[in-house]
This record gives structure tokens, sequence and C-alpha cells, in this order.
């Protein structure tokens, strides 16, 4: 099963997000917006601020990328939170695999 930084590469996210939601996502990973709480090859939580708090959670399945938000009650709505924490899962990968984590 592939990994959720595997997963949400920054080509991947296109497919996920509208232009708009990853835009405004991208803006709120560059403003230190993200907040991981639980960084793991398979799960990714994070507390997300832009004014308000939300708690994003991003999941390998079987099945491919799983997310979770408290912004919306939309299961398939890939968020701006999503797409933050997306961000940061992608860019903090490397660096937790050189650590050997």
């Amino acid at each position: 099963m592939s990994s959720v930084a595997d997963l949400v590469e920054p080509g991947h996210l296109a497919h996920y997000a509208t232009a708009s939601n990853l835009r405004l996502g991208e803006g709120i990973a560059r403003k230190g917006g993200v907040q991981l709480l639980e960084f793991g090859p398979l799960v990714v939580k994070a507390r997300v601020s832009d004014g308000e708090r939300r708690t994003t959670e991003l999941r390998s399945t079987p099945q491919g990328l799983a997310w979770q938000c408290t912004c919306s009650k939309r299961p398939d709505l890939f968020c701006k939170h999503c797409v933050a924490v997306a961000v940061v899962a992608w860019e903090e990968a490397p660096a937790s695999r050189a650590k050997g984590l």
C-alpha cells in the first residue's frame, strides 16, 4: 500500500482538489497553519488554522487516499484544509525517511 505522502505528491493534488482549494490550501501551509498531530506512513492527522481551527485526517487505504475534515460533512470534498495537510505531509516525508521514522 502506498504511503499518504506518495498519494499526495504535488502532481496528484489536482486530481483531488479544485484550483481554488489548491491555492488556498497551499497558502495555509506556507503561512504555518498546519500543526501535525499524528504523522505516519498510512495516517496523517493535523490541526489546521486559517482563522478557525479544523481537524483534518488523510489516510492511505487499499482503495487509495481517503480524507476527512471537520469543515464539511461532504466526504467527497478535498477542501483547502486537506490540501494544506497534504502539502505539509509531502514536504515532511523526506525528512522523516532520513531520520528513519
